[in-house]
């Protein structure tokens, strides 16, 4: 047996994590001699690469269409029809209405840089496209609360409001399960299931929706919060007691250099290694400056990650008429910038960045509205702010950071998947209102003025990028008459049973029995696969239900 194999680990409910040691060594002080110290240090040193996942989602569903499942068509909201006109040629039902001044710069119809086929909403990330696999055939969730659960827990059948099982996982929960050991805050979120007004906080008691506390405590959800509650919590680590644990951290201290050398003990020898470069640099006796006191603070970083003092707040909002709930988070260059420093301390590996508005791209507008403004609501300066500036930001920094003496950047060492749970649509069926014969031609007119042609649609896409990434890709598309996504073979090809512009069946064929439309389990195997794991081997073993299979021809060769 070799170092290598000596170090692959021992089962977590057993091994000791890196917050079980930093609190020991604030209790007790640290063990062991130098030699001793050193060896843990070695041998943490010959572990296996490191991983990091980040998820960017956009929450309340954005203009898919204009996004990354591009489609080119008129803007009927351009149309002057007289007032009252129940039947204008072309028909209600057949308008479809793109937003305001769609068609003309900035706001172009869809575009190709490389290999993807983008809409204007996706201008501004550009310099992305060599890094990015695009997958325009992608159906989301049109429930807010369920889509977003379902792109952190996958897909199978599930209760929201039923008691989250022990071998349930979201997808962060699964990666840091395998990876998070050695970490002080190893799962660091923004996003907050529960602060959609749509839900009942009292339907949802501790343990149902999204449960926090699945998996060994190295997987489960730390809130990121704010800067400043950052700081504290981190200032206040080593208060906390440790409890249960101190009689096996004292059994293990006992004999250190024997345990580090034991085979069983290995997630235990990272963790000490990684917990005493935390303990040195929080009791300035380490090499790297880690105060807890001046994170997020550099002055040089805050200008690159552009965050002025309003981006730093929390907000809250009503749903549905329900008192005002928050996320407690910041804005997402805020949130960006605290992933960034959280790697690169050494302190986190798996992070959930999500916009801090409740539902900010739930953007519905009726017809009346859309026909007045000549068009939709633009989502482009929202696009703009929640994601693509500060995720430029944040992969230029991974980009030139480099992970040690590896010779690679902290960027390629991640995997970073961007989403939405929902698409939006771009047009309304009036067919109904005409046919009922109890309203008045008045009252149908008023009707079809009022119906929401902005509202919740299942077409969607996704991207990913990061070092194991095949960038300059794009798999899928929205054909242009159907509006949906055409079906993707098992290799990522269309479905050669449909027409790949308009997107319906060819006549005479039949859809393959191999093909599909990618959705949010798609994203979580395919999330945890490009970080070196194996999704089917983890469901096997009891740390995820999630069904669906990675899309293996996302990752480089």
């Amino acid at each position: 047996m070799n170092r290598r194999q000596f170090l692959a680990g021992a089962a977590a409910g057993t091994a000791i994590s890196a917050l079980d040691w930093l609190r020991f060594f604030r209790a007790f002080g640290v063990p062991g001699t130098k030699k001793e110290l050193g060896l843990a240090q070695a041998a943490a040193a010959e572990a296996t690469d490191p991983h990091f996942l980040i998820y960017w989602f956009q929450e309340g569903g954005w203009d898919g269409y204009s996004m990354f499942n591009p489609v080119h068509t008129p803007n009927d909201a351009i149309r002057v029809i007289p007032a009252g006109t129940l039947r204008p040629t072309p028909s209600w039902s057949q308008h479809l209405y793109r937003p305001k001044s769609y068609g003309t710069s900035p706001l172009d119809p869809p575009r190709t840089q490389g290999n993807i086929q983008y809409g204007y909403l996706a201008q501004d990330g550009l310099e992305l496209f060599n890094n990015l696999a695009v997958v325009s055939s992608h159906n989301g969730n049109t429930f807010h609360s369920g889509g977003r659960w379902e792109y952190h827990y996958g897909k199978y059948s599930a209760s929201l409001s039923g008691k989250r099982n022990p071998d349930e996982r979201t997808v962060m929960q699964a990666f840091c399960e395998a990876y998070g050991n050695g970490f002080l805050l190893p799962h660091v979120s923004w996003h907050r299931w529960l602060s959609d007004g749509e839900l009942s906080i009292p339907s949802y008691p501790d343990g149902t929706g999204y449960y926090e506390r699945l998996g060994p405590v190295h997987a489960h959800t730390i809130y990121g919060k704010t800067p400043a509650a950052m700081r504290e919590r981190l200032s206040s680590l080593g208060s906390v007691a440790q409890g249960q644990r101190d009689a096996r951290i004292r059994q293990f201290t006992d004999n250190l250099q024997q345990n580090f050398l034991d085979s069983k003990n290995s997630e235990s020898v990272a963790a000490f290694a990684s917990a005493l470069e935390i303990h040195r640099s929080l009791t300035a006796g380490g090499t790297i400056n880690l105060d807890p006191r001046t994170l997020f603070t550099n002055t040089t970083l805050r200008a690159e990650f552009g965050i002025t003092a309003a981006d730093e707040a929390t907000d809250s909002s009503s749903i549905n008429g329900n008192p005002a709930r928050s996320k407690e988070t910041p804005n997402t260059n805020v949130q960006a910038l605290m992933t960034y420093e959280l790697m690169t301390k050494g302190l986190s590996i798996g992070f959930f960045i999500e916009n801090r508005g409740l539902r900010h791209f739930d953007s519905h507008r009726d017809r009346r509205f859309i026909m007045n403004n000549k068009g939709q609501a633009d989502q482009r300066d929202m696009m703009r702010k929640n994601l693509w500036s500060p995720l430029k930001t944040l992969v230029a920094k991974l980009k030139a950071t480099p992970y040690g003496t590896t010779g690679k950047s902290y960027y390629d060492f991640t995997t970073i998947v961007l989403a939405s749970e929902m698409g939006r649509t771009i047009s309304g069926d009036v067919e109904s209102i005409l046919a009922n014969t109890g309203l008045t031609d008045t009252q149908k007119y008023d009707e079809i003025l009022g119906q929401d042609c902005c509202q919740h649609w299942r077409v969607s896409s996704a991207a990913f990028l990061g070092g194991t990434v095949r960038g300059n890709t794009q798999y899928g598309r929205v054909g242009s008459t159907s509006l949906e996504g055409i079906p993707l073979m098992p290799d990522g090809t269309l479905d050669p049973a449909y027409d790949p512009d308009t997107g319906l069946l060819v006549p005479g064929r039949t859809k393959s029995t191999s093909s599909f439309i990618t959705d949010s389990g798609h994203l979580y195997s395919t999330a945890l696969y490009l970080s070196g794991l194996n999704p089917a081997a983890l469901k096997a073993a009891g740390k995820g239900r999630n069904d669906r299979a990675p899309l293996t021809f996302i990752k480089k060769p």
